[in-house]
C-alpha cells in the first residue's frame, strides 16, 4: 500500500531490495530516462558514505540520497511490471527543466552540460572531458538541441560522452557508449524525442496529486517477496 516514509524507512526498504536478483532502478520521465542494472550476471557493489547509498557495476553507477517525506507508491501492472515509485512533493521534486544547452559546472576535471531536455523531475547531463566536444558545446550554449538537427547534437552522439541523469532522490551515471539502435545490457540512457510529452509515469499507476516520482525501483515479476505491493 502507498505509504509516507521517513529516511530510516526508505533506507530499510532499499537495503532489502537493492541486491535481490534482477532488481533495477531508473530516473526520468517519458522519453528521458536513465536505467541502472548490472549487465548479465555481474553483481552490484553497494556502499554508503556521507548519507549517499552508492551502487556500482560495469558501465555505470547510481547514487541514492535518502531523505524524509518520501511517498512510496507500489505498482503492479497486469502482472507484467511491478515495483515502487518513490515520490516527493512537486515543489521539492522539480529540477532545472532547461530547454536549451547550458554549462552546468564540473565533475572532477570534466565539464557538465545540461542538454536541455526540459524534463520536470530529471536533469539530463553529459560529462565532457574531450577538448573538441567542449569547444563545440561552449559555442552552442543557449541553443536548442533536443528535437533538432543541431550539429552539436551530432557531435555528442559521435563522441559518446558519459551521461549523468539526476533527480532529487538519485543520480545515475552511465559510462557506456550511446546506443543508436539496440539497447545495450547494463546501465544505459534513453533520449527519445517522440516520447517526450511531459508524462512523469505510467498513467495506470495512481500517484496522488501534488506528488512526482523521482526514483523507480523495478522488481522482477517472479520475485515472491513482492506480494500485492506490500512492503517486506
Amino acid at each position: 500500500m502507498t505509504a509516507l516514509l521517513d529516511r530510516t524507512e526508505f533506507e530499510s526498504l532499499l537495503s532489502f531490495w537493492r541486491s535481490r536478483a534482477g532488481v533495477s532502478f531508473s530516473v526520468g520521465v517519458s522519453g528521458v530516462i536513465a536505467e541502472f542494472h548490472p549487465p548479465g550476471d555481474e553483481p552490484v557493489t553497494w556502499h554508503e558514505k556521507a548519507g549517499i547509498m552508492t551502487g556500482t557495476c560495469p558501465g555505470g553507477s547510481i547514487g541514492i540520497m535518502p531523505t524524509d517525506g518520501i511517498l512510496c507508491v507500489p505498482y503492479d501492472i497486469a502482472g507484467r511490471t511491478r515495483g515502487y515509485l518513490f515520490c516527493l512533493e512537486e515543489a521539492s521534486a522539480r529540477m532545472a527543466c532547461h530547454r536549451v544547452l547550458r554549462h552546468a559546472g564540473s565533475r572532477g576535471r570534466a565539464a557538465l552540460f545540461d542538454i536541455g531536455a526540459g524534463a520536470i523531475t530529471v536533469d539530463a547531463l553529459i560529462i565532457v572531458d574531450d577538448p573538441s566536444l567542449h569547444r563545440t558545446l561552449i559555442q552552442a550554449e543557449g541553443e536548442r538541441l533536443v528535437g533538432t538537427h543541431h550539429p552539436a547534437l551530432a557531435g555528442i552522439v559521435e563522441a559518446g560522452p558519459s551521461r549523468l541523469f539526476r533527480s532529487r532522490l538519485a543520480e545515475i551515471t552511465v559510462t557506456g557508449p550511446i546506443a543508436s539502435t539496440v539497447t545495450p545490457e547494463g546501465p544505459h540512457t534513453h533520449l527519445l524525442v517522440d516520447l517526450i510529452d511531459g508524462t512523469t509515469h505510467d498513467d495506470r499507476i495512481s500517484v496522488p496529486a501534488g506528488w512526482l516520482p523521482c526514483l523507480t525501483l523495478h522488481i522482477p515479476v517472479s520475485d515472491p517477496a513482492f506480494a500485492g505491493g506490500a512492503n517486506p
